[in-house]
């Protein structure tokens, strides 16, 4: 879970290495980072965003 006094910034290379990586996932797995992450953060929001682009629904 997060902590809610944890702060994570992406520069923007790792948000592009993140965001491929996204992309590689299955729905299924997809859904479970958003969902682990508490769809709080910046890769909980780089996750939403891949959500929205493939229309995946949870």
């Amino acid at each position: 879970m997060v902590d809610d006094d944890t702060t994570t910034v992406l520069d923007e290379a790792n948000a592009g290495a993140v965001r491929m990586m996204l992309t590689k996932l299955s729905d299924h797995d997809l859904v479970d980072v958003f969902e682990t992450l508490g769809g709080r953060g910046p890769i909980a929001d780089l996750a939403a965003d891949q959500m929205r682009d493939r229309n995946v629904d949870f």
